[in-house]
């Protein structure tokens, strides 16, 4: 009976040991997670989705990704990067298509010009939901959870409209915006209308799309042209006023005072204009197509965990701020920025890796 007990007491004690090894065994086998847990993130593939091209200011603002994206490509920060444009510009059901591409091709990052403030929302719920950080650059979206990166749309055309409307004071103008729908250009008409009213003298006798093209800009201005009316100012957007300006000279005319580009072609007429005593002012604000790039930094940023600063974002838009004005008083100094640039130029940047780092904690 006695013998029995110890057996059951040695079983016992063996039952324990084992056991005991057993728990250390298992503790020395965690330390391998520690060590996954601590691996950095694999390195992304970035979808972009640019909503249109062929334009000047929309091929420099595709340069600017290309060149951060090869930029990441070459130092190791990026897998790869996939840049695909709308065959048909400014079509939101289109873009729609590429991002869900991108989705079922499983990137990390997708990045977007939006054709649309919130027809695109559906598929970046889509995205989110398969753990894609989404990011909207140069417009914005109404979605959630997504980083906006752009200009002050409004403020900027208001900026360049209170100066047109300011000099005018009392006459005609014409307004020829850009894509039809585009958040961007929907928030510049906008700010035309609203300080349109505080001009009661001043008459908007045209308004009408020229695509952000030249060579549709400039054909619809010389339809308005045709139309007979005196037309005192002229208002654009970007990439449109060499165009503009183009269908007023080759009428004969010309307008007192308009919106230029801030691009090399449009300088030159308006150096010839300002050195023959012409009868014409302008004034050029940047909208540098380099927030492509600017965007894509910020994209590599929250993707590697980082977060803004607190008071850098408005909600979750991050407002790129233009500090370059230029009329008549100041031209030369844009004119030393372009005179010996290719004619199809515009002046742009994006912002240094290291203010872009400087933004973030």
């Amino acid at each position: 009976m006695k013998t029995n007990v110890f057996k059951l007491i040695n079983i016992a004690m063996v039952i324990l040991f084992a056991f005991t090894l057993s728990v250390s065994a298992g503790g020395k086998q965690e330390e391998p997670k520690e060590e996954v847990a601590s691996m950095e993130k694999a390195l992304p593939v970035v979808g972009i989705s640019t909503g249109s091209s062929g334009t000047s200011w929309r091929n420099i603002m595709i340069d600017a990704l290309e060149a951060v994206g090869k930029e990441y490509k070459s130092s190791g920060k990026i897998n790869d990067y996939k840049l695909v444009n709308n065959i048909t510009n400014g079509d939101a059901t289109e873009q729609a298509n590429i991002v869900r591409d991108f989705i079922s091709q499983g990137v990390d990052i997708i990045m977007v010009n939006p054709n649309s403030p919130d027809a695109l929302n559906g598929v970046i719920k889509e995205a989110q939901e398969e753990g894609i950080l989404v990011v909207a650059f140069d417009a914005t979206v109404t979605a959630p959870d997504v980083l906006n990166v752009t200009l002050d749309h409004y403020a900027w055309m208001k900026k360049n409209v209170e100066w047109i409307f300011s000099t005018l004071g009392s006459g005609n103008a014409i307004q020829v915006y850009g894509l039809e729908g585009h958040p961007a250009n929907n928030d510049r008409i906008q700010a035309t209308y609203d300080v349109l009213k505080n001009y009661p003298d001043i008459h908007l006798i045209a308004d009408t799309t020229g695509y952000w093209d030249q060579t549709k800009a400039k054909e619809v201005t010389t339809q308005i042209i045709g139309g007979g009316q005196r037309i005192d100012a002229a208002i654009g957007q970007d990439g449109m006023a060499y165009g503009i300006l183009s269908a007023f000279l080759d009428a004969g005319k010309l307008p007192k005072v308009m919106f230029g580009d801030p691009g090399t072609a449009f300088f030159k007429e308006w150096k010839k204009l300002r050195d023959a005593g012409a009868d014409f002012k302008a004034c050029a604000q940047p909208n540098p197509p380099g927030i492509g790039g600017t965007a894509f930094r910020m994209a590599l940023q929250l993707y590697n965990g980082k977060e803004f600063k607190p008071g850098i974002l408005d909600g979750n838009t991050y407002f790129y701020k233009v500090g370059m004005f230029i009329t008549d008083e100041n031209f030369d100094e844009g004119w030393e920025l372009l005179k010996d640039k290719p004619d199809d130029y515009l002046l742009s940047e994006i912002m240094p890796e290291s203010q872009v780092e400087s933004l973030f904690q």
